[in-house]
């Protein structure tokens, strides 16, 4: 087995910035667990790729709810949460049981991401305690894995609240020790599918690290070969996308089944194929630091005010905001239904330079 990295940040203090760190690790960490918990049961009845299977026939089944072009990643715990709250037929219910405490707790759970998410007034650390005690209580019940780290953050926020921590600096001999995170990553099954193109790697990472010159090629460390004749499609444009946010090292990874990773800062991540790339995949790659919006059936760059004519833009609300991934992939993003892909463009399609 791999692992995948659930560590909960401990909050150093009780200012917004520090809590909403510790949520935010806290539903990163969730989130996984969900996902890793489900798969470990359902993929012997339903195979390892159980997940996308259900994204899809969500989709088919109830493309209001499910919509088509939305991206849906099996780490996000509302995802999850959503299927096993909603649908009478969720694969879920096998996983984590249907009573009625259960169900409850995943509400909550998913209520208070939603009022964390759409900020007004400065979290508390009352607020994370309750938070953590919810996602506590269902992940203790399911038989999953975190429950310690949500234990440590809770014990750090009540440190915070009696002032038991920061410690003093000459600490009497009876204080107390103060609480640490856990580190040790969550073991995940070598048959865990891969992540959207741009998300955290999942499995071991192979050693070879092949170098990405200045010429814009790929080649093996020791031989210098190319690795040009390997790669399906036109080969500028695949390491123009694995390399639109420069890998550390300018180094990459190839698995054997052709997935190409590299670090991204010091994530781990899967930065696209040699091969095609999945036909699920929504949005690949990562954002661009530009913002759109569409104005009639034009499309706008909010920051110089350029505007370009797009055959898309027409279908679009007006004043609709739009971001592109380093792929290529054009999506509407809104405050409550998430993104949507609505087209996808190429360099010379696009605003010069916003795509390298």
């Amino acid at each position: 087995m791999s692992g995948v990295d659930v560590s909960i940040a401990l909050p150093e203090d009780e200012t917004p910035g520090e809590l909403i760190k510790g949520y935010f690790t806290l539903m990163r960490a969730f989130g996984w667990d969900l996902y890793v918990t489900s798969h470990f049961m359902l993929r012997e009845s339903l195979g390892s790729q159980w997940f996308a299977a259900r994204i899809s026939e969500l989709k088919d089944s109830d493309p209001k709810n499910w919509r088509p072009n939305h991206r849906f990643e099996p780490q996000d715990p509302g995802v999850i949460l959503r299927d096993y709250i909603h649908e009478q037929d969720s694969p879920y219910v096998s996983v984590f049981g249907g009573q009625f405490q259960k169900r409850a707790a995943a509400k909550k759970i998913l209520a208070t991401r939603n009022t964390w998410f759409h900020f007004g007034d400065d979290p508390t650390t009352a607020q994370l305690v309750e938070a953590a005690k919810v996602v506590r209580g269902f992940v203790q019940s399911s038989g999953m894995h975190i429950a310690g780290r949500i234990d440590s953050l809770i014990e750090r926020l009540d440190d915070l609240r009696t002032g038991r921590y920061p410690a003093d600096a000459a600490p009497s001999s009876d204080a107390t020790v103060p609480v640490v995170a856990e580190t040790v990553p969550l073991d995940t099954p070598e048959d865990l599918p891969r992540p959207s193109i741009g998300g955290t790697w999942v499995g071991p990472l192979p050693e070879l690290r092949y170098r990405i010159t200045r010429a814009g090629d790929v080649v093996h460390p020791d031989t210098m070969e190319s690795v040009r004749s390997r790669v399906t499609g036109d080969f500028a444009d695949k390491v123009r996308a694995w390399t639109a946010v420069e890998p550390r090292g300018r180094e990459l990874w190839i698995d054997t089944d052709g997935a190409v990773g590299g670090f991204i800062g010091a994530s781990p991540r899967l930065l696209g194929y040699l091969g095609p790339d999945p036909e699920s995949d929504i949005a690949r790659g990562f954002f661009t630091p530009h913002f759109y919006a569409v104005e009639g059936d034009e499309i706008a760059d909010l920051d110089s005010g350029e505007r370009r004519k797009q055959p898309f833009a027409g279908g679009l609300a007006d004043g609709a905001t739009l971001r592109v991934t380093t792929y290529g992939d054009v999506l509407v993003v809104g405050d409550a239904e998430g993104m949507e892909r609505v087209a996808t463009v190429t360099p010379a399609e696009w605003f010069p330079g916003h795509l390298g």
